[in-house]
This record gives C-alpha cells, structure tokens and sequence, in this order.
C-alpha cells in the first residue's frame, strides 16, 4: 500500500502488473520514478521471475493534502480481513497516528501468519504512533536512523541530529540508540552505500558489494529495495535472510545496468530478474 503523487487519482485496488516500464493497476498506469510505484514495480518483476502471483496493490493520488491518505487509511483498515495476506508492505503515505493505529488494530489473530514492511511515510507514521514494535520490518535510509534515534521527533523534520554526511560510525551510533529508545522494530535493513542487516540492535551483516557509486545519485534505489524484500518474504525466505538477499540482488541488479547518474531507476528495475540468476535464486 502507498500513495502516488496525482491529484486527481481515487483509490486503486488490484493486482498490479509490470510490463513493457509500465506499472499498472486497475485502470491506471504509470512509468516508475520514485516512491510506491518503484516499490510495487520491483515487487512485480521480483515475484514473475520466482512464479509467484504478482502483488496486490492498494493506493491513491496524494500531493500532500493527505485526504486520499486518509482514505487509504480506511480503505485498509476496513478490507484487510477480506484480503490474503502474508506481506503487507507499506510505503509512501502522509504520516496519521489513528490511522496506522487502524489498520494494525484491524489485522486480530492474523497478524501472526503476516509480515509487516514499512518504509517512508508509512514508517514515520508508526513509529510517532509509537507503534513500531509492532512492525517486523524498517527499511530506513541513514538518514531516516536520525529520526528514529530521536525518542521525541513526531517527522523527519523534527530530528535533533544532523540528516546529512553520516559517516560508518554514526550510523552504528544511532542504530544502537534507535533500539535503546525500545519504539523500533525487531529487524532493520538500513540502506546507503553500505547496508546494514540489524536484529535485536546487533548488526548481522553488512553488504556494500557490489559497490556501484552511480546508484546514489538514482532516485529510487531504496525504494526497489523494499520491493524486493516484500517479494522474497512473500516466497518463503525467512525475514533476515531475504533481507541480505535482497540488499545483493538491489545492488546486483545496479551493476547489471551499468549506471551513470542519468540512468532511470525502470532500467534498473527491468535488471532484477538477471540479479535474482546471478544470485542462484532462480534459474
């Protein structure tokens, strides 16, 4: 579930497809740029090359009013015991405390039998709801740890701590204060040049190889990590070992494309199957 950023749009339900660049659901379609629809794209082409369904997409057109947020909302909370879910990835959507508080209060006894991913809106949303140990999963950039070191700040832009030019150790620090603060999910996959696979506030692995400098200047690159992290799960790979698959396939899938800083984030995407052989995770 997440927002896409078009005024006009009304909520979306469906099963979405990838092809061709284009993202589709219902009747709309779009080429991925950033965001949800990365996210969703790289889930799509992710599960078709491991022969599973494609995902079932869930959004809405938000330019930062957050009403068709807050249908989302609703939407979610009202329809999640009609829907068969075993991952609920969770994106780009205007922050609301009732709201993810909603849709974690409407999923009873079968949140066991489910994952739960948030990234972007949707994590800052459930962390200031203090709601975040109730996630399995946070895929927070270096940045995003800033605020989620900060037991005080209710958005991002509220941190005390410098966002920008993290270094190695200050990631570490503030991976280790984000957990002290107890208002964190039991797994994180921190994204930057180095990814950092965290359970329990101890760092499990990093992956930094392959090392492909052009995919920092690429919006998106993020975002088709969290797609194909849900994907992976969705497959059956246990949560922190599809988290270290997926950091390698993201970065596998960048060195197939052969980047500059100009490359779009849809050649990237359109490389995931190529990774996931690479990889041995498929033939």
């Amino acid at each position: 579930m997440g927002t896409l950023p078009f005024d006009e749009m009304g909520l979306k339900a469906g099963k979405a497809t990838f092809e061709g660049g284009s993202l589709k659901v219902e009747d709309f379609e779009l080429t991925p740029s950033l965001g949800t629809s990365v996210m969703v794209a790289s889930a799509c082409i992710t599960c078709e090359a491991l022969n599973l369904e494609p995902p079932y997409f869930v959004t809405a057109g938000d330019i930062g009013d957050g009403k068709r947020s807050k249908e989302l909302y609703s939407y979610m909370a009202a329809n999640l015991g009609t829907l068969d879910v075993t991952v609920l990835a969770m994106h780009y959507i205007m922050p609301d405390i009732s709201g993810m508080r909603n849709i974690l209060n409407s999923l009873g006894k079968r949140r066991e039998g489910m994952t739960l991913i948030a990234d972007a809106g949707a994590m800052y949303a459930a962390k200031a709801a203090e709601l975040a140990e109730k996630i399995d999963i946070f895929t927070p950039d270096a940045g995003e740890m800033a605020y989620l070191a900060d037991p005080k700040a209710t958005h991002p832009a509220y941190v005390e701590h410098l966002l920008f030019k993290l270094d190695a150790s200050e990631v570490l620090t503030l991976i280790r204060k984000a957990y002290e603060s107890g208002n964190i999910p039991e797994i994180l996959l921190v994204k930057g040049p180095v990814d950092y696979v965290v359970e329990k506030g101890e760092v499990v692995e990093t992956i930094d190889e392959p090392s492909i400098s052009a995919m920092e200047a690429i919006g998106g690159t993020g975002d088709s990590l969290t797609g194909i992290l849900s994907a992976l799960i969705h497959g059956g790979y246990e949560k922190i070992d599809a988290c270290i698959k997926a950091a390698r396939i993201n970065r596998v899938a960048g060195k197939l494309a052969h980047p500059d800083p100009a490359t779009s984030i849809s050649n990237i995407i359109d490389k995931i199957p190529d990774a996931l052989k690479e990889v041995g995770l498929c033939a």
